[in-house]
């Protein structure tokens, strides 16, 4: 492949990760401001409340400060604080990979510039060849034997 080639598919890439990163966020938002409005309506809190404990409950802080009265509330708490979770979890996982790779990347780049020399010669065969042990002659005269 050429150069430009990888250049033009890293770049496009990136911008998956950061549409990604996007639609992650307006998510985690629109979960927010969906549970601020339920708490809002179904247990008469405050709006300044609401989001305060829909914030508090996705990112699992949990002061209990506030909390829900109502049946339908504390269903509903159950299944947000699953829902909620999750997607704040696999935000956090999106952006750990992404600076895992970057690391990764930076690693190999720095890697391709080191000159590797291959040494095909162990200690054992270093030592032989300076005290003139041969070992095709050994094996020969054994071989022979049998």
């Amino acid at each position: 492949m050429k150069k430009e080639d990888i250049m033009k598919m890293e770049e496009e890439e990136h911008k998956k990760y950061h549409r990604r990163l996007v639609y992650i966020f307006i998510v985690i938002l629109f979960l927010l401001f969906l549970g601020a409005t339920f708490y809002y309506f179904v247990e008469k809190w405050t709006y300044l409340d609401a989001v305060y404990f829909s914030s508090y409950t996705i990112t699992t802080v949990g002061y209990g400060d506030i909390t829900p009265k109502t049946v339908a509330g504390k269903i509903f708490t159950i299944f947000y604080m699953f829902a909620g979770v999750a997607m704040a979890l696999y935000g956090l996982s999106v952006i750990a990979a992404h600076f895992v790779e970057v690391r990764e990347e930076f690693w190999l780049e720095r890697l391709g510039k080191i000159r590797m020399r291959h040494h095909t010669e162990n200690f054992r065969g270093r030592l032989g060849r300076l005290f003139g042990f041969q070992s095709e002659k050994l094996t020969r005269g054994y071989e022979k034997k049998k």
